[in-house]
This record gives C-alpha cells, sequence and structure tokens, in this order.
C-alpha cells in the first residue's frame, strides 16, 4: 500500500543509498536496499522463504509490527525492498514522500535481531512455471527490450507509463482485475505492482523476470519489422 502518513509504531526501513541515509534519515530507520537481492529464489520455494525467514531475522520484524519503507519517491530499490518484505508476510507500506522534513537523525541505527520467520505470500508471486501460462501478462521493460525478446503471450506497456493516469484503461483493467507484470530484474516490476495494488489489482511479479527465463533456455518471442 502506497500511503500519505505511516501508521503507528511501525519498522521504518530507509531504501536510499547510504550517503543519503547518513545525511539525515528517520529517528530509528533502518538503512536496507534489496534491490540487488537474489531474483533466481523463486525456482525454489522452500530456498525462497528461508531467506526471507533469515531477512525478517536480521531486521527484527515480526509478523503483527507494520513495515514502513521509504525513499525519495516510488524508486525500484524502494518497491523491491518492499515487495520481499511483502512477500514474507509481513503488512507493508510505501511512503514515497512526505517524511523529508523528518528526516535529522544521523545516528545510525543497528537492527535488534530476533527470531527468523516468514509466510510466504504466495498472492503475490509469480513463479516461471505459472508465468509461462499465466494468462494477463505485462511486460514493463521499454519497447526496444520487449522487441529482442520476450515471455510467449505477454503485452507490453513501459513502466513510465504506469506513472500517467489512466492506467488501469490502458491495461484493459479493472479493481479486483488480476495481472502478472515482470521486467528484467523484477525492480522494474516491483514499482509496477505496487501501482496495481494501489488502484485494487490483484497484481503479481515474477520475481525472476527474463533473466530467470532466459537463463533456464525457455523460448522467447521476438517483434519482427514488417517487410
Amino acid at each position: 500500500m502506497i500511503v500519505q502518513r505511516p501508521p503507528e509504531k511501525a519498522l521504518l526501513i530507509d531504501a536510499r543509498p547510504p550517503q543519503l541515509y547518513a545525511a539525515g534519515h528517520l529517528s530509528g530507520a533502518l538503512n536496507l536496499d534489496l534491490s540487488s537481492a537474489p531474483a533466481k529464489l523463486d525456482a525454489d520455494l522452500a530456498s525462497l522463504e528461508a531467506y526471507l525467514a533469515n531477512l525478517n531475522g536480521e531486521i527484527g520484524a515480526i509478523p503483527d509490527q507494520p513495515v514502513v519503507v521509504y525513499d525519495r519517491g516510488l524508486t525500484g530499490a524502494a518497491a523491491r525492498t518492499a515487495y520481499l518484505l511483502a512477500l514474507s508476510g509481513l503488512e507493508v507500506h510505501l511512503w514515497p514522500g512526505g517524511w523529508e522534513a523528518q528526516a535529522t537523525s544521523t545516528e545510525p541505527v543497528r537492527p535488534t535481531a530476533g527470531r527468523p520467520w516468514a509466510k510466504l505470500n504466495r498472492e503475490i508471486l509469480l513463479t516461471q512455471e505459472e508465468a509461462a501460462r499465466y494468462p494477463n501478462l505485462v511486460d514493463v521493460r521499454r519497447p526496444d527490450e520487449f522487441a529482442a525478446g520476450h515471455i510467449p503471450g505477454a503485452r507490453l506497456l513501459p513502466l513510465d507509463q504506469f506513472f500517467a493516469p489512466g492506467v488501469l484503461d490502458r491495461l484493459a483493467l479493472r479493481p479486483g482485475d488480476e495481472v502478472g507484470v515482470y521486467c528484467r530484474s523484477g525492480t522494474r516490476s516491483s514499482v509496477a505492482f505496487w501501482i496495481l495494488q494501489d488502484q485494487g489489482v490483484k497484481a503479481r511479479n515474477y520475481l525472476g523476470s527474463m533473466l530467470d527465463w532466459q537463463a533456464s533456455g525457455r523460448e522467447v518471442e521476438r517483434v519482427t519489422e514488417n517487410p
């Protein structure tokens, strides 16, 4: 969920680069960017859940405490970090702006480690096998990337178009509809995921995206120019 004001007693996650965090962050916020976290873990759901359980233990996230991830806008770092935490079973909120005046703390915050735990939220995840047969799959990469090779049956809507009004109309979606999204590495699709979720669509993210798809040797479709 994208919020303008975070819930009380939330675990705060600052997804910005360390130098920006050090210059001023929200009191109590941890500095965490999961944009480079492993993408192939969704091939083995047990390994994925174990990774997320260890992550929750390391940052001291507990099941009943909401988590707020903030950054300067709805960035890939914030979106992927928030997505992975939501995938672990946490209640996650994205705070893309409005926090800046409160970011006055310069004391680094170290997490209080807790018990590893996770409850994999399968409703928001697409595995490779599921993406291969998913009936409503959207590629959010650039048109040139899509043309060079995409998952068969996928349609294209570049991520920049998700930020403009009318994205549901462009995708022929209504609140309550289901859709899968992917990109190259699962980061841009995490941004699209949160935008669609915020508009009431039941979005699912192919975490491994094209890197995982092509590494497995699966077939791709290409767009050829008309003669």
